[in-house]
């Protein structure tokens, strides 16, 4: 419960519930998702103020004596069921939030709801702590149960309140940084978006302001990650921690520290950058072929249902009722905030797609990954395996963007060829990029008094170091991630598990049925696995083996190699 504190945006996007039921397979029979659609969807009805003061009132009642046993524990049920319908609505108010960052009514209503919701997870923490001692209920709370309790009580506190309110208005500054920044030349004032659209602008006079433009939101957005840095170093230290990327790591779930993940940095470095590297001219002769075209979006996606069902058939439920009840938004227009993510409403039983068609090649895996997490939210619900490591719904998403890839035919007809080689270019930068902004963060939330030169020093030389300072990523780009203010230390998890989605990607070129399997085992997860076992028991081996990462460079060139269609026995795949 009290990693919605550390999450805090992202808690609302791919966040485990708390106090649900293990669940042993999915049944339709059984699992709930709401009738209505989404534009009939309202709030809950819970009040967060009144939820507030019934769980103060509770605490202190525990604390004294006043309420004990079977109902302390009723009580403190009906209170955890009022917190999950809030996040709910947190929920919602988040995406109507995102709909139009413009609406200073929508973001005061879900900055106060986040908070609101952060106090009480910490009080139903502590009362559940409480409970735990009580003889009564020895009954309710096993040894694993009650380190659990003690691991998320380790996560915050109510002392740390005003640092996250802090925190958030900081990321909030952030994320209106796009509209209220402007700049000024030759006698006229310039957004973002006005240079890039502008189709008056000569070649020069484009890069001069655009590099004006990079220059002064570099500035910008670079203080404010001064101040977050700050701010969140001393909520790590606060609760005791060594460092915040320990502290984050924690929030995160991780069975792996920020130590493994340098590691797993250095091996990325030494076998997958060269295949990266080796892949440009590919990437770039394709790239001429797909970005002439244009993808209509309503027969694109059903061409794309068509390839995620052929992947996984129990896929055509969740994408059938994602269609039928509105429950996607692929608008496209300045208001929105930029990004694609996937929530969960809890109460409703429904997950909720956001992202933008932008009618590009790049819309279509974008929107299959985050489906992978809406497909996810469906099949499990609030499982609390299925939902709580980061790690494994990051495979949820990009391991069936790679496995619909074999599927490409139905979606790209005689452009599959050019928009897989594509799609295995942009699997291995969201590797790489994976690796290069966890080095980041970890070097940048290590200095005693980070300076912006440092930090753009720092990135450049990573950039180089990983090969992306060819695709012209360069020592300010850092400052254009939202998830380095929204959700720091979030990005190792898509090089983590992106080395499982290729292992998928490459078992699926040799036997496809292995491959489907090996990605159930994963999307339904039941067994309480962390990630890195749970790879290992789906047949995906241990994505921090160094041998593994170097077949898998290995094979990746063989097969582009071989024309991008020889599967690894020599035989054609199509």
């Amino acid at each position: 419960m009290k990693r919605f504190l550390c999450l805090l945006l992202i808690g609302l996007i791919l966040c485990s519930g708390s106090g649900c039921k293990r669940s042993e397979a999915y049944d339709p029979e059984k699992a709930y998702h709401t009738a209505r659609s989404f534009s009939e969807l309202g709030d809950t009805g819970a009040d967060a103020g009144l939820e507030l003061a019934r769980a103060k009132e509770m605490l202190f009642r525990i604390e004294h004596g006043e309420l004990t046993g079977r109902h302390a524990q009723e009580t403190l049920d009906a209170r955890t069921e009022a917190y999950q319908k809030l996040r709910t609505d947190a929920a919602i108010a988040y995406v109507r939030y995102c709909r139009d960052v413009t609406n200073e009514a929508n973001k005061r209503a879900y900055d106060t709801l986040s908070l609101q919701i952060s106090e009480l997870s910490c009080i139903l923490v502590d009362a559940a702590l409480l409970l735990t001692k009580d003889p009564a209920l020895k009954d309710r709370y096993d040894p694993e149960t009650i380190e659990a309790l003690k691991a998320e009580d380790a996560l915050s506190d109510l002392s740390v309140l005003p640092l996250i309110e802090r925190e958030r208005a900081l990321v909030g500054a952030y994320e209106a940084l796009s509209d209220r920044l402007f700049l000024e030349r030759g006698g006229r004032t310039w957004t973002g978006d006005e240079i890039l659209s502008d189709p008056t602008l000569s070649p020069e006079a484009f890069t001069d302001l655009y590099e004006a433009y990079l220059d002064l939101f570099n500035r910008e957005a670079g203080a404010i990650c001064l101040d977050l840095i700050r701010v969140r170093r001393e909520i790590g230290e606060t609760l005791g921690y060594g460092s915040y990327a320990e502290y984050r790591y924690a929030c995160l779930d991780r069975d792996y520290s920020p130590d493994d993940a340098a590691l797993l940095s250095e091996h990325v470095r030494e076998t997958l950058v060269p295949v990266f590297i080796k892949l440009q001219r590919d990437f770039y002769g394709a790239a001429g072929a797909l970005y002439g075209a244009v993808f209509e979006q309503e027969p694109t996606m059903k061409r794309m249902e068509d390839a995620v069902t052929a992947v996984l058939p129990m896929l055509s439920e969740p994408w059938e009722y994602m269609i039928s009840h509105g429950m996607y938004d692929l608008g496209n227009d300045f208001k929105r905030m930029p990004g694609s993510f996937t929530t969960y409403f809890a109460t409703y039983g429904a997950p909720f797609l956001f992202s933008a068609w932008t009618g590009d090649f790049e819309t279509i895996p974008t929107v299959i990954h985050e489906f992978g997490h809406y497909a996810s939210f469906y099949l499990n619900g609030g499982d609390t395996d299925a939902a709580g490591s980061l790690d494994l719904a990051e495979i949820d998403a990009q391991g069936l963007e790679l496995l619909t890839v074999l599927r490409y035919d139905t979606i790209y007809g005689e452009l599959s060829e050019a928009a897989e080689t594509a799609e295995l270019f942009y699997a291995l930068y969201a590797l790489i990029d994976g690796c290069v902004e966890d080095a980041f963060q970890q070097f940048a939330y290590a200095q005693p008094e980070p300076t912006l030169e440092a930090l753009n020093a720092e990135y450049g030389r990573l950039c180089a170091q990983f090969g992306l300072d060819t695709l012209g990523t360069e020592a300010r780009s850092w400052t254009r991630i939202p998830h380095t203010f929204q959700s720091p230390f979030y990005y190792i998890s898509y090089a983590a598990s992106m080395t499982a989605a290729l292992e998928l990607y490459l078992m699926g070129k040799r036997d496809p049925e292995a491959a489907r399997d090996a990605y159930r085992t994963v999307l339904l997860r039941r067994n309480g696995l962390p990630f890195r076992k749970m790879t290992e028991y789906a047949g995906l081996g241990d994505p921090f083996d160094p041998d593994r990462l170097a077949k898998t460079a290995h094979e990746l060139l063989r097969i582009r190699q071989d024309g991008g269609t020889d599967d690894l026995n020599g035989t054609k795949d199509r």
